[in-house]
């Protein structure tokens, strides 16, 4: 098994599969360090970062274990090598090698962040000393969820060769997991769904009354968390081996007793269908891309929907307010890797097999990038378009009297403009990293980096500060500088759609 392991560990090298715990540890200590290092929070820092990590880990984790998993899994699809694994070694040596993988890097991880936090709590200057069995709890929770999430992540990334369907699973995870953190009157439904088990497993709770924080104490966790965290565990390990012993050798279809593969003589008889739709747009017809389309927006409102009701007595300015709980964070966290699935997918097709040398002999350079950025473009265009029905259904499910406010026009024209600027950049990364997660895990850390730069007051320098700021996710009185807006988002458009043409022109193009 070690001589398997170290296999496994040399087909990864230098594919900066690493880089994905390492960059998810940097964005969690990063940020919460900074909302901790307060001299009001110094006296319970110790339970405030029991509070507050778990809400980070239900955010990031499942994006992450999914970007991670898709690595993994999809060398294999990509290089069609598991015929050869299974003549190397044994149907179960490659499964448990595969979740062993996982295991150690879920362990890695969980290890360092737990030492990161208490390095923060000791530099920062937390008042007295942490309590072990707390931190020991902790650190077995978030290996346990964060294990099970890499199992079902796995499972998903065997049975779908297009990692797309892994991929936006993980982003409707990640808002299903900060959804059901807001939501602790539905206790079942926290432990039924993997995703929810962070905000099911905490034993940490705030004492907090008109937005002033008085302290925080422990408390229990929902009632059949473990029972449920145990039988998911078991659940996801021999389903994912039922589910790989039925795979066929090609790796993603299913075994049958009576299948008859259809030869090539059977299919030359099909009438062949002229496509009606522009050639980018056939590309995603019918694609897992459609299904986080629908999903991530909807959460996002139920999210928003709920938590403006639960707070009326601070959320007064009606549409604004519940404009704020909506946007916040699908711009900031969800929709810049929603936009890299999207960017991934559409150069996939050309990385894959030897596309690149039918596309480049019938489509010139400038055309082709200037249709994926546009194609790109246009399904954001549908996304934050479906975000404003949804907020409006909302806002007249609430009970709102006053019209809708027309601002709301120019909050998604400013957004559809920086989505469009997002675009250009992931075209761009999709184009030069021929991995489909890489590309999506840095269009996450960009969405943090672009609340950093608003946050500074710089929002103009990052393409993703400009979607949420254009779309005012944060405060919806800001004033937006247009002229200058529009210059900065039609800069970052030409500028990366400049580098793309230039990449292909100068660069020998790979398949793989």
């Amino acid at each position: 098994m070690i001589h398997n392991l170290s296999l496994e560990l040399k087909k990864t090298r230098r594919r900066g599969i690493w880089l994905i715990p390492a960059a998810l540890l940097l964005i969690i200590t990063a940020w919460a360090g900074r909302n901790m290092n307060d001299e009001r929070f110094l006296e319970y820092g110790w339970l405030m970062a029991l509070f507050n990590v778990p809400l980070l880990n239900a955010i990031l984790i499942p994006t992450a274990m999914a970007v991670f998993a898709s690595r993994i899994i999809d060398l294999e699809h990509r290089g069609n090598t598991w015929k050869m694994l299974e003549t190397l070694q044994s149907r179960f040596d490659i499964y448990i090698t595969k979740v062993l993988y996982g295991f150690f890097a879920v362990l890695i991880f969980s290890i360092l962040e737990l030492t990161a936090f208490l390095v923060m709590g000791y530099t920062i200057g937390f008042a007295g000393n942490p309590d072990l069995w707390a931190y020991g709890l902790f650190f077995v929770q978030t290996f346990v969820i964060s294990f099970n999430l890499y199992l079902l992540q796995m499972i998903i990334s065997l049975i779908f060769s297009n990692q797309a369907a892994a991929l936006c699973t993980g982003l409707c995870g990640s808002m299903a997991g900060l959804f059901l953190m807001y939501v602790p009157q539905w206790p079942v439904l926290r432990c039924l769904v993997p995703w929810g088990h962070f905000g099911a497993a905490m034993f940490v709770a705030m004492d907090a009354e008109r937005n002033r924080i008085n302290g925080f104490y422990y408390t229990r966790p929902d009632s059949g968390v473990l029972f449920f965290i145990t039988g998911w565990f078991f659940l996801l390990l021999i389903g994912g081996w039922f589910v790989f012993q039925k795979m066929d050798t090609d790796g993603y279809h299913f075994q049958h007793k009576d299948r008859v593969r259809p030869d090539s003589a059977s299919q030359s008889h099909k009438p062949v269908r002229i496509p009606r739709l522009p050639v980018e747009l056939i590309k995603i017809r019918r694609t897992p891309i459609w299904i986080a389309f629908l999903t991530l927006p909807l959460i996002s409102a139920l999210i928003g929907t709920a938590n403006y009701l639960n707070n009326l007595a601070l959320l007064k300015s009606t549409w604004f307010s519940l404009w704020t709980q909506h946007s916040l964070f699908f711009c900031l966290f969800f929709m810049p890797p929603l936009i890299g699935v999207y960017a991934s997918y559409l150069w996939r097709l050309e990385h894959s097999g030897s596309n690149w040398n039918m596309v480049l002999v019938n489509t010139p350079v400038w055309r082709l990038v200037f249709d994926k950025i546009a194609v790109c473009s246009v399904v954001t265009f549908l996304t934050l378009g479906w975000l404003c029905i949804l907020y409006v259904i909302c806002g007249l499910y609430v009970g709102f009297s006053e019209p809708v406010p027309p601002d709301l026009i120019e909050w998604f024209a400013c957004g559809v403009l920086g989505g469009a600027a997002v675009c250009a950049v992931q075209c761009f990364l999709s184009l030069v990293i021929r991995s489909f997660a890489i590309p999506v895990g840095m269009a996450l850390l960009g969405g943090f980096a672009g609340l950093a730069a608003t946050a500074a007051g710089h929002y103009y320098i990052l393409p993703y500060s400009l979607m949420s700021r254009g779309m005012r996710a944060n405060n919806p009185n800001l004033t937006v500088d247009l002229p200058a807006y529009i210059c900065c988002a039609v800069i970052f458009i030409i500028l990366f759609y400049s580098l793309s043409i230039w990449y292909i022109r100068s660069h020998d193009i790979k398949t793989q």
